[in-house]
């Protein structure tokens, strides 16, 4: 009998220290700016929520970044988080267009002159659909994210809706930005 009573009160004991209090992940998401071609200053920023990024005539193509913060209880989140983006604005390239033309510029070993080659231009295969953003990306230091954005000139006039969704939080942010 006096071995099964020390018996007892570590099982007894067991039961205590098992017990685990979780705590609540509460996650916030926010967008910060949108951020000029160079990624100096943040675009204006308008009384009815919208940003306006001046596209380059020069350019096919006009660059710009997405700034933001995803944090877990204030904190940054440990693991990253991932963070799909979605724009409504898409462009095509046909098959046959000239995707890319590509230079190399190097000192000739033996010359010693710079020279500069053209090599063939990059040439699409295919029909394709291309977007305007990036899809997804992971937080960084203290939390922040960032997407790039590059609507072509054509859109000139357009409103780029850029969609941001945390799909462990289930939420969403819109940031709304105009093409002048």
């Amino acid at each position: 009998m006096r071995k099964l009573i020390p018996l007892l009160f570590i099982l007894i004991g067991c039961e205590k220290e098992d017990e685990l209090i979780l705590s609540k992940k509460t996650f916030s998401l926010k967008i910060d700016s949108v951020l000029n071609s160079s990624g100096t200053k943040s675009l204006l920023f308008d009384a009815n929520g919208f940003y306006h990024l001046k596209l380059d005539a020069t350019k096919n193509q006009t660059l710009s970044r997405v700034t933001g913060t995803i944090l877990l209880n204030g904190k940054e989140p440990i693991p990253p988080e991932k963070v799909d983006w979605e724009s409504n604005l898409y462009w095509s390239i046909k098959r046959g267009d000239t995707v890319a033309i590509i230079t190399k510029s190097y000192i000739n070993y033996f010359t010693g002159q710079f020279t500069i080659v053209n090599l063939p231009p990059l040439i699409a295969s295919k029909d394709e659909l291309v977007p305007t953003s990036n899809f997804a990306s992971y937080s960084g230091k203290g939390g922040q994210i960032n997407n790039m954005i590059a609507p072509i000139y054509k859109m000139k006039g357009d409103t780029l809706v850029l969609k941001t969704t945390h799909s462990a939080s289930k939420q969403i942010v819109f940031t709304k930005i105009v093409l002048e």
